[in-house]
């Protein structure tokens, strides 16, 4: 399973053109676990590329961590007023 996942994360890095995550070695697996959570639903929601176009760009896995209990919806506000 977690090679599954490990590579579902890598596709999607790819195919969002996602830059690798910043931190320590836990801090970057739990958060490229929480951040491919919200670019896998927002793929599946068909959420139009330009409005992730900042939250591509977060590359702190401690900002994926501080935020992972938000909602799709709400981490693109919060990217977008920022």
């Amino acid at each position: 399973m977690e090679n599954y996942l490990n590579n579902l994360a890598s596709e999607i890095e790819n195919d969002y053109n996602i830059p690798e995550l910043k931190g320590t070695e836990a801090q970057i697996k739990w958060a490229r676990t929480i951040r491919i959570k919200f670019f896998n639903e927002a793929y599946d929601k068909q959420t139009n590329t330009e409005i992730l176009l900042p939250l591509q760009k977060k590359s702190s896995a401690s900002w994926w961590i501080n935020n992972k209990d938000l909602t799709l919806d709400e981490i693109i506000a919060k990217t977008t007023l920022n």
